[in-house]
């Protein structure tokens, strides 16, 4: 007779229960011996939960008994199996549609009588009983603890680092979580502040952004539950340091509320963002401030990004301008005919494309001069102190 055997262990049980793979394998293979079967193969699970079957082991298993690859699937406890009646149910069926048998290493159990697939069923009840029991006392204790405004574990929010199991803020972390806070009331998307992390190393996508935005841990209260199906708990006190006021938080989530429903036009100081497509490459228009001017212009953000549209910046006041003009209410589909072949080209714009034309070619003429001295390193004509100090200007130009 040919026998699987099946072995399966989460993270937590390995070590609160002792149920290692390898102790299983051992159990398991003993038993197929006593039986004198042998061992058609090994399906071993490490770190999963038997909450269902969606298990590479067990999916493989269920697989193989279908072709009917083996006479019997041996385990060393039915909870290693499955943990719940409906899996339990479905496995039995699936066995006895294949005339597959299955067998404990430590529970006595005959599924070729109806009174034996009774007690498996029956120990499979009390054993999802037993887990959901332990899963509610777990959420109770852990929401008595989130009312309390006590932390429920878990690792350390960015901006705080976790001592002794508190919250403790750190300093260089948290500039970065003010800034966060900072550019979003001000106006800033979640775009601009993720590219202005970028430039500090700090990776961080818009969705995490936006997260870092809601979580009240900033202003020194805590949640709890916040991605669960059950509702949010936020602690009334203050239960740390916070890195940011209470009135700036609540501002943020106003500025989070109004954005939802009605854009970022809504709060931006670009009146036209979320609204500007460019007519070249299909793109969004990104709002950009001019300091030195103090003038507010809109560019194509695959110019900005990629350099692979060739849009020029405009000026909003110019934007504006030729709106307002050319509205008819005689004619609505007036301004709509114009500005399909609107030139936005201004003298500003072609100055800016001969610097970085300029620019480009100075970039160039600098990578033909690294790539002659990386090649003069080669063949040992200089040394690497000289090769470091021909190349320390021109890598500070290309920083630039």
């Amino acid at each position: 007779m040919k026998a699987a055997v099946y072995a399966r262990v989460s993270t937590d049980e390995q070590f609160r229960e002792g149920y290692s793979i390898d102790s299983q394998k051992e159990n398991i293979i003993n038993f197929i011996k006593s039986q004198s079967w042998d061992v058609y193969d090994i399906y071993t699970e490490e770190g999963y939960s038997a909450k269902n079957l969606n298990r590479p082991a067990m999916q493989r298993l269920i697989k193989d008994v279908k072709d009917r690859k083996f006479d019997v699937v041996v385990f060393y406890k039915l909870d290693r199996l499955v943990r719940s009646v409906s899996d339990l149910d479905k496995l039995l069926q699936l066995f006895d549609a294949n005339k597959i048998a299955i067998r404990s290493v430590t529970e006595p159990f005959d599924t070729t009588t109806a009174m034996g697939r009774f007690l498996i069923t029956l120990v499979a009840a009390i054993a999802q009983w037993e887990r959901e029991t332990i899963s509610e006392r777990v959420v109770i204790n852990m929401t008595k603890k989130a009312n309390m405004g006590e932390r429920n574990g878990g690792k350390a929010p960015f901006g705080y680092n976790l001592k002794d199991g508190l919250l403790e803020v750190n300093p260089e972390e948290a500039r970065f979580v003010k800034e966060i806070f900072r550019m979003y009331t001000s106006g800033k998307g979640m775009r601009s502040i993720t590219l202005y992390l970028n430039q500090f190393g700090i990776s961080k996508d818009i969705r995490t952004i936006g997260r870092m935005i809601e979580n009240p841990v900033y202003a020194g209260k805590l949640r709890w539950a916040n991605n669960s199906k059950m509702d949010a708990i936020v602690s009334e006190d203050i239960t740390h340091t916070p890195i940011i006021d209470l009135e700036v938080f609540e501002a943020a989530q106003n500025m989070r509320i109004i954005r939802a429903t009605d854009g970022k036009k809504a709060t931006s100081p670009f009146h036209f963002s979320g609204v500007l497509k460019c007519a070249r490459c299909g793109s969004s228009l990104s709002g950009y401030y001019k300091k030195a001017r103090k003038s507010k212009h809109y560019v194509c953000i695959a110019k900005k990004n990629k350099g692979t549209c060739d849009l020029p910046m405009f000026t909003e006041s110019a934007l504006t301008n030729e709106f307002i003009n050319n509205i008819s209410p005689d004619d609505p589909e007036k301004f709509f005919r114009l500005t399909k072949d609107f030139d936005f080209n201004t003298p500003e714009e072609t100055d800016q494309n001969d610097l970085i034309k300029e620019l480009e070619n100075s970039l160039a003429a600098i990578k033909t001069r690294k790539k002659n001295w990386l090649m003069a390193l080669g063949n040992g004509v200089i040394t690497q102190d000289e090769y470091i100090s021909m190349t320390h200007e021109d890598t500070k130009k290309r920083s630039y």
